[in-house]
């Protein structure tokens, strides 16, 4: 009569120690970064985590520095799907995705208000698309990314207006830079070749152009004129290569 009274306490403690042990299992490992073996492809496209010469497997913690920590899935070695950081007091700050243990689609990283202050994408390890930062729920730019380096529209904004424009080759300006006034109209236009102005620059005031200079190798090089309002000329300047000169002196170098 004893045993039979006791037995469902027993298949309690049983059923407790079982719920503990599958908890305990689902529980990331713990483990530093620093001691792992990091081997990559030739191309950056592939990197595998190992310790002790046995690549990685399963769920893992690990710490990013002494305020926060990441966690992984991590197959052969490989981190793969989604991942998050948070803080040690538990605050989600980051959520991104890996495939082949490099970052491979949406990465977001959120304010302490849980907020995105910034969105981008990834493939291969490396940035590609679109690039958003945000602040208080604004955005604050927005640029594009080709193979990790800015390539295509770099746009800023104040508020809820468009403040810049650039266009990007390989991480460098190439094209025409715009700014823009609280009003919309352009402020600035400034030519660029590899991250050097080239060309023509031009400046407006109440949407009328009031100045205009020639730049080559990032140096006033040409003529500069400024305008009065009513747009006819107001004096012209003559430089060569940065230095100001006169125009007899400008017309000698353009002989020559």
């Amino acid at each position: 009569m004893t045993l039979m009274k006791s037995l469902p306490q027993l298949a309690a403690v049983i059923l407790m120690q079982l719920f503990s042990s599958v908890a305990y299992a689902q529980l990331p490992e713990e483990i530093q970064w620093k001691h792992l073996v990091k081997t990559y492809t030739a191309d950056s496209t592939q990197l595998v985590l190992s310790l002790n010469g046995k690549p990685l497997q399963g769920k893992y913690k690990i710490p990013l520095d002494e305020k926060s920590f990441a966690l992984y899935d991590i197959n052969k070695g490989m981190i793969t799907g989604e991942a998050f950081w948070y803080t040690n007091g538990g605050n989600l700050e980051c959520k991104l995705h890996y495939r082949r243990g490099v970052r491979d689609g949406l990465k977001e990283n959120y304010e302490g208000s849980g907020q995105i202050w910034l969105r981008q994408e990834y493939k291969g390890g490396r940035q590609n698309g679109i690039s958003e930062m945000y602040n208080g729920g604004k955005l604050v730019n927005k640029s594009e990314y080709k193979d990790g380096k800015k390539h295509g529209l770099f746009l800023t904004y104040a508020g809820d207006r468009l403040s810049t424009e650039s266009s990007y080759e390989n991480n460098q300006r190439n094209g025409v830079s715009k700014t823009y006034g609280p009003d919309g109209q352009v402020i600035t236009e400034t030519n660029y070749v590899d991250d050097l102005k080239s060309g023509l620059s031009i400046s407006y005031m109440m949407g009328k152009k009031n100045m205009e200079s020639t730049f080559k190798n990032d140096k006033k090089h040409g003529i500069s004129r400024m305008y009065k309002p009513d747009g006819t000329l107001l004096f012209e300047s003559y430089f060569v290569m940065g230095q100001k000169v006169t125009k007899a002196e400008f017309e000698k170098y353009e002989d020559n």
